[in-house]
């Protein structure tokens, strides 16, 4: 079974991201992500491990969530990869780049766990548009998110969460919350 790791976005935030995507999805017939995924930042792409190995990550999830306390971020603005992809950016404070960077190290360690050159982690995103999954005209989507309120929230980096995909949508499997700090938003 295939799996992610990622970071759930809640609050109004999360509310926002399904809104759009749900918009961009009627308004020209786009991906539906907000039926297939709940809004997210992705940590580590796509893997599948056995028994053991899933054992094994989520032991090492639970640790990482028990070392790390939580730590902010901000999404604002749209940014694109290409003509393939466009997002809402993920802006982290120092100390959520350095969780970020020790969590991937610590993902590293897990016997069988594969990566590509998109899991390092540097550049977090929460997609909104996929060519992958359906082929769309950048230029109208790009325009139309010129028209939109523009995404600015204050986030706070609270959880890591495993999502496993079944026929038609990636639903959570485990979550684990990061210890709070005293001046969580």
């Amino acid at each position: 079974m295939k799996h992610i790791i990622a970071h759930l976005i809640r609050g109004e935030a999360g509310k926002y991201h399904e809104k759009l995507t749900a918009d961009l999805s009627e308004r020209f017939g786009v991906f539906p992500l907000h039926d297939r995924i709940a809004p997210h930042l992705t940590l580590k792409q796509w893997f599948e491990l056995d028994e053991q190995g899933m054992g094994a990550l989520y032991q090492s999830l639970e640790n990482f969530a028990n070392s790390h306390a939580q730590s902010e971020y901000s999404l604002r603005g749209f940014g694109n990869f290409g003509k393939d992809v466009i997002y809402v950016d993920a802006i982290p404070s120092a100390e959520m780049s350095q969780s970020v960077l020790d969590l991937m190290h610590s993902l590293r360690e897990i016997e069988g766990l594969t990566f590509d050159e998109f899991d390092t982690g540097s550049h977090l995103h929460a997609t909104v548009v996929m060519g992958a999954l359906k082929p769309f005209d950048f230029e109208q989507i790009w325009n139309y998110l010129k028209t939109v309120p523009q995404p600015d929230f204050k986030m706070q980096f609270a959880n890591i969460a495993v999502l496993k995909r079944t026929v038609d949508r990636w639903v959570v499997d485990r979550i684990w919350e990061l210890r709070p700090t005293e001046n969580t938003v």
